[in-house]
């Protein structure tokens, strides 16, 4: 990480000296700690992924400024301390981001976890997410930002081969504009799933990071990854409601899983074990029927 440090040392002088400890990875970026209540986040210029580097690091750096540090009893967003772009190389950019509370929730603590339990999480995710759609649709109300759905789902069907996923693109994307349309959008947060969850107990608000697929969308938008964990997405069907005072829509959910078990299927194909490709089709023909949707 020196040539890093090096890169960086005159947009941040006060940067601390490697080493800095690798606190997470995902699949278009790391995250680092730099041991000051900051990371920093390194986002990879290509990657099997859709899209690029550079737009996912400008979209989230464009996020994180209007919402702006946005925290409530129930849910919190890191606040940005600085961003910038590398010339060329590996990285397409950079962001350090204070530090937020808390450790990522493992899934078999939550997903199977005693019903009491993951009721009780679900129901605090779901208030999150209502309360995160609620402050920070007026702070981004001058964004551009678009829906992360519709952009997400157009580069996947760039991919396709198969005819059956071009016509089951393209019902979907056709399906989510018309609904998209009757509204009311907020913005959202856009991939809200375990692993960019920070849990610090339950007392404490729920941090949300990695906002590279943040836009304005339906609020369902922001369940497309929760809809496979039967009651624990019940649980946050209900926490929302709760919170939000209106349900969730069913359709437009499975509308949002359907188009997320699409891009699955667009960066995984069939590599993996054949039973993995096997329940990707499954997941994408459970969606698409909830959906209505031949």
């Amino acid at each position: 990480m020196n040539d890093i440090h090096d890169k960086l040392r005159d947009a941040m002088p006060d940067l601390p000296a490697p080493p800095w400890p690798l606190i997470g990875e995902g699949l278009w970026s790391s995250v680092h700690d730099l041991g000051d209540g900051t990371v920093l986040k390194l986002v990879r210029r290509q990657t099997p992924g859709l899209g690029s580097g550079v737009a996912i690091h400008r979209r989230e750096a464009l996020a994180l400024t209007v919402l702006d540090g946005l925290a409530t009893a129930r849910v919190a967003v890191p606040a940005l301390i600085a961003e910038g772009a590398f010339d060329g190389g590996v990285h397409a950019g950079w962001l350090r981001i204070a530090r937020l509370d808390g450790a990522v929730p493992r899934e078999d603590r939550i997903v199977y976890a005693d019903a009491a339990t993951r009721d009780g999480f679900g129901e605090r995710l779901g208030a999150a997410i209502a309360d995160f759609h609620a402050e920070a649709t007026p702070r981004a109300a001058a964004s551009k930002l678009g829906d992360s759905i519709a952009r997400g789902l157009t580069l996947a069907r760039d991919r396709f081969s198969q005819p059956a996923d071009h016509h089951a693109a393209d019902a979907v994307l056709a399906a989510w504009a018309e609904e998209c349309a009757k509204g009311p959008l907020v913005f959202t947060h856009g991939d809200v799933n375990l692993s960019n969850l920070l849990d610090a107990g339950r007392n404490a608000p729920l941090g949300l990071v990695d906002f590279a697929e943040s836009g304005w969308s339906l609020a369902e938008a922001d369940f497309r990854h929760l809809d496979s964990y039967g009651p624990l997405s019940d649980a946050v069907m209900r926490g929302y409601a709760a919170r939000a005072s209106h349900a969730p829509d069913r359709r437009r959910i499975a509308l949002a899983a359907a188009a997320n078990a699409l891009c699955t299927i667009a960066i995984e194909g069939a590599s993996g074990h054949p039973r993995e490709a096997i329940r990707r089709r499954g997941q994408l023909e459970h969606c698409l029927e909830a959906a209505g949707l031949p």
